[in-house]
């Protein structure tokens, strides 16, 4: 239990030192980037279309939300739209490592004051899916194994026919003039 708690304080820690540095980066990047307000967040043009569309489906999202800091709340709303990211790449990329830190950081929104039950119903969907791909992957290999070990019996059956074949014609072949005489 202990270990899981470590783990948060990790992610959070590590997540919102890069996320606190990428703001507090060159001040002539910053004013080049405008950042927009939706719903009391301020966000990145390329940003405003999902954080529109997270409050119009999940109006009460940050009823309860805490934080008056602009800067926090730009961190817990970064940290949201990384999570939705997240939750939408392909099984193949997510390791079992960024399921647990989804989770990691759904409890840190959580603990904000978001009310993000929607988002935890949707990382459990992706991790039965998680789990499902990696049993069916399981199930592959040892199919594929066993077909391995078919084809070879296979390739062994045909060595066997053919020397059968080879002593059968051999066995057929009439004895010739001299072979009798």
């Amino acid at each position: 239990m202990e270990n899981q708690g470590e783990k948060k304080f990790t992610w959070v820690i590590k997540s919102l030192s890069s996320w606190l540095s990428y703001i507090y980066s060159d001040a002539s990047e910053e004013s080049e980037i405008e950042s927009m307000d939706v719903n009391g967040f301020q966000v990145l043009p390329s940003q405003v279309e999902s954080v529109r569309l997270i409050f119009k489906r999940h109006p009460d999202i940050a009823v309860e939300f805490r934080a008056k800091n602009q800067h926090l709340r730009n961190a817990c709303m970064d940290f949201l739209l990384s999570l939705i990211e997240t939750m939408c790449q392909s099984l193949e990329d997510l390791s079992n490592e960024d399921l647990v830190e989804a989770d990691i950081a759904l409890t840190y929104l959580k603990d904000a004051g978001f009310k993000v039950d929607w988002l935890e119903k949707k990382l459990d969907i992706v991790k039965d899916k998680k789990e499902k791909e990696q049993s069916s992957l399981a199930r592959l290999q040892e199919m594929v194994d066993s077909l391995l070990k078919l084809k070879q019996h296979c390739s062994d059956l045909d060595a066997l026919v053919e020397k059968e074949h080879e002593e059968l014609s051999d066995t057929r072949t009439p004895m010739s003039f001299d072979d009798v005489v």
